[in-house]
């Protein structure tokens, strides 16, 4: 059975489901499945080319749904078992935070338990604006970055916050409060682009891994969550 995944179907078909039951309903189970399968079709379906984006690689926008990493700028594969400088540019950014990190391929399936995969080396992240301005600057072996990833997959996302500090609200809880932020929000290796702005994005690799993974380098940003 083929489904339309044009949002405007997809509302309606919604809105009818949950109109048209009684106050006190048994669900039809079917027909929620159905609706739920609209759903994430069309989430998936839903990703496209940012075409205004200028600059290396290419900007994809995964739609409204995505909960993380709405936004995704692939900029291609990295050599970490040799020494050298990549650079790049880009604009017209959606204006939401985006995060600047290296996606490693494991060789085994992360899991929750064990040791953290082992990520020598180290390197320099530098952005700047076109005039100049630095928005973030970062380097240190890969050791000390923060590892991200997902129970099962493969791929691990290596990126860096910056330094805070915790002050006490009013109601008595507690909230982080980043320090040193730069230009357009740089903090570790997130940041808050203008649409109007170009930037120069260059990472160096200043230790080579004597075992390297199959790695990119991604700017990440958006989602609802």
């Amino acid at each position: 059975m083929m489904f339309s995944l044009k949002p405007q179907y997809l509302r309606r078909e919604i809105r009818f489901w949950f109109l048209s039951r009684p106050r006190h309903f048994v669900i039809d189970r079917s027909r929620f499945v159905r609706i739920l399968a609209l759903i994430v079709a069309a989430t998936l379906s839903s990703a496209c080319v940012v075409s205004n984006f200028r600059g290396d690689g290419k900007l994809v926008d995964y739609g409204p749904f995505a909960a993380r990493h709405r936004y995704v700028l692939d900029l291609g594969p990295v050599d970490l078992g040799r020494t050298g400088k990549y650079t790049y540019t880009m604009s017209n950014l959606p204006s939401v935070d985006f995060v600047i990190g290296l996606e490693i391929v494991e060789a085994q399936a992360n899991q929750f338990t064990g040791n953290q995969p082992a990520h020598s080396g180290s390197i320099r992240l530098l952005l700047e604006t076109s005039n100049h301005e630095i928005v973030i600057s970062e380097d240190g072996p890969l050791e000390s970055w923060i590892w991200s990833f997902a129970k099962g997959n493969f791929e691990s996302f290596l990126y860096r916050t910056g330094k805070e500090h915790w002050i006490t609200n009013k109601d008595g809880t507690t909230s982080p409060v980043p320090d040193g932020t730069r230009t357009d929000e740089g903090w570790g290796t997130y940041f808050l682009p203008r649409p109007d702005i170009t930037y120069r994005l260059t990472l160096e690799v200043l230790e080579a891994q004597a075992l390297p993974r199959p790695t990119r380098l991604l700017v990440t940003g958006g989602g609802w969550k």
